[in-house]
């Protein structure tokens, strides 16, 4: 951002923000201040974006999180209306950071999304590398390895398009690092001391010393998973012989949540205690919940593992109240954005202005940014809505899941631009046969598309699959790296029934995707339309025992199976640790399918299945009532 066309007093704010930030915050703010108050006399919306962007970061900088919110959203609304891109895209960033920082991933997401946006129409490939990591940082939280990867790859590819950038080495740090934790957590070693190698080799040499021991902790946590102990433990006398209190700010939090979490299962106590001392004032200090808790629970199983009765009790008291804080705290924030809002729009427009740009700003939050179709968000409401009244009426309820065939190899030889340009036509056809017949349509992510239909046959539904895989053929896109035929096609699985009591959404969706993976498996560029009728009742699942530990199973009468579980006549495990609580399950058409998977989640860590848990908690899937 240029300011040649401002005063002397400007140019020497703006000159004085950028070569003192990361060197002296309190110089910095000072001159973010003055820049800000002579953007309100002026009414210039480049200034205020500009100072209030860099207020925002300095006090992200120094843990700040009482006031950086509010700022962060006055930077953003300055920044669009003075079409700051670069900077905006930054500042949405920012708000994923601290609201994911909060606990509040799913609208961490949508910051990132937004950045990622902005980002994509104005061509900011340096942001776009950020945002990307972040995103694929998000999804190792919840367990979605494969879509991290995805994320990593782009950034990848963003970053390594400018190596002479002054950042160049600190990020594809922070990226490696991003993916070694990320193949650790899915118990898949390979490639990661090729990863250490060329990080050794390529970007230490010019990495900080934070940069450094970021790096050195996710090597401490690939070895110590991979269990090559002796070099675990030379690498965490290393780290402990670093580690100072200045070293703790916002960039390592996450690192050193998962340094404990090795002390912890390396009973390293001694490292583990001067850690957590280090790191609870720092915590406290933030007056973040949610990071708080984190803590704190790493506490309570170091006391209940080693016995220590008085400080559990104390401990979990705490945890309790802290609990109870962070639910007010949410409620706290969604009020304090829409105040926020509210005020924006009372200062800055005109009730018949702010009416308008509302119902914009609704329409955009529902769209697909590329396609114009309704969006992930969108189809949740939608969806819901749809389900629940086909469950009222006993109608049929129909969703299916298609994706295009080989568009990785479409992407990676035509370039993404003529992959975006394919993704347009296929949901023009979508929205065309979803819109004849009654049908909702969105883009559920990447090249996936779903369209529900309520109050339909199966026999319709088979019509309407068909003439759309139909279409997509006729537009005769050229793919001739397609495995299949040279033009593009989709693959597609639909589910339809009527929804039981105990269904959800959720349900639906989850046997439409097992759909198109067989589809995908048996006969690819095909489509496949299924109902109740044609399935088997068979589950995979996991309960919650009353010693809180998990016990996998697999049984094709769920319901029947908790009350025998309960009953003590389930399980020779269950039987002493009653009562036992449903927590997880899978649907499968065939029982040795459903044996296959039980086997699979057997082998599986706890912090692994508990992640299934969550997924599935996540998007709200049916639970059964446990005691039948």
């Amino acid at each position: 951002m240029e300011f040649n066309e401002y005063n002397e007093s400007v140019k020497n704010w703006t000159n004085g923000i950028l070569d003192n930030y990361r060197k002296d915050a309190e110089l910095t703010i000072r001159y973010c201040h003055e820049l800000i108050d002579y953007g309100e006399k002026t009414a210039d919306s480049k200034l205020l974006g500009f100072g209030y962007y860099h207020l925002a970061m300095i006090l992200y900088c120094l843990n700040d999180y009482d006031n950086i919110f509010d700022i962060v959203v006055r930077a953003i609304d300055h920044l669009e209306k003075a079409q700051s891109w670069s900077m905006l895209a930054r500042a949405c960033n920012i708000l994923g950071i601290i609201t994911s920082g909060r606990g509040n991933q799913p609208v961490a997401y949508d910051y990132y999304l937004d950045g990622l946006m902005y980002c994509k129409k104005y061509g900011l490939l340096e942001e776009q590398s950020i945002i990307n990591v972040n995103c694929g940082a998000l999804n190792i939280k919840v367990g979605r390895y494969k879509e991290a990867m995805e994320y990593f790859q782009k950034a990848m590819e963003y970053i390594a398009s400018a190596p002479d950038e002054p950042s160049y080495h600190t990020r594809m740090i922070s990226l490696y690092e991003n993916m070694i934790n990320c193949k650790v957590l899915e118990s898949d070693f390979t490639g990661i001391d090729e990863i250490l190698e060329i990080v050794e080799r390529e970007h230490l040499p010019y990495a900080d010393a934070i940069d450094r021991l970021g790096m050195l902790i996710s090597r401490t946590f690939y070895m110590h998973k991979s269990g090559q102990i002796e070099k675990r433990d030379e690498c965490i006398r290393r780290i402990d012989g670093v580690i100072t209190q200045d070293m703790l700010f916002m960039d390592l939090i996450e690192d050193f949540f998962v340094y404990l979490e090795v002390l912890f299962e390396s009973e390293k106590i001694d490292e583990f205690w001067h850690l957590m001392e280090l790191m609870e004032p720092m915590i406290n200090n933030l007056k973040v919940t949610s990071m708080q808790m984190r803590l704190l629970g790493l506490k309570i199983r170091f006391y209940r593992k080693h016995h220590m009765g008085a400080e559990y009790l104390q401990a979990a008291g705490l945890y309790y109240e802290l609990s109870e804080r962070k639910e007010l705290e949410a409620r706290a924030m969604i009020k304090e954005v829409i105040e926020l809002r509210a005020n924006f729009e009372k200062v800055n427009r005109a009730k018949k202005k702010i009416e308008k740009e509302n119902k914009l700003l609704a329409a955009q939050s529902e769209t697909d940014p590329l396609t114009g179709m309704a969006n992930r968000r969108k189809l949740n409401i939608q969806a819901d809505e749809m389900f629940s009244h086909a469950h009222k009426c006993g109608h049929n309820f129909a969703i299916e899941i298609l994706d295009v065939d080989y568009f990785k190899e479409y992407n990676d030889n035509y370039g993404h631009q003529e992959g975006d340009r394919c993704l347009i036509a296929i949901a023009g056809c979508i929205s065309e046969v979803a819109g004849a017949h009654g049908g909702f349509c969105a883009r559920y992510g990447g090249d996936e598309f779903v369209v529900i239909y309520e109050n339909i046959s199966k026999e319709d539904a088979k019509e309407y699959v068909e003439e759309l895989r139909r279409k997509v053929m006729e537009l005769t896109l050229p793919h001739r790296f397609s495995k299949m035929l040279p033009i593009v096609t989709i693959t597609q699985g639909m589910y339809c029934d009527v929804p039981k009591e105990e269904n959800r959404v959720w349900d639906f969706l989850h046997v439409a995707d097992e759909i198109l993976y067989s589809v995908k498996t048996d006969n690819r560029g095909s489509c496949r339309v299924v109902d109740r009728a044609d399935m088997d009742e068979n589950y995979t699942y996991i309960v919650r025992c009353a010693d809180g530990t998990l016990y996998t199973g697999w049984t094709n009468d769920l319901k029947k199976r908790i009350k025998a579980h309960n009953s003590g006549k389930g399980a020779k495990y269950t039987k002493t640790r009653r009562p036992v609580e449903l927590v997880y399950f899978e649907h499968f058409a065939t029982k040795e399918e459903a044996m296959s998977r039980e086997y699979h989640i057997k082998q599986l860590k706890r912090a692994q299945k508990q992640a299934l848990i969550d997924e599935m908690n996540k998007n709200n899937k049916s639970i059964f009532t446990q005691n039948g």
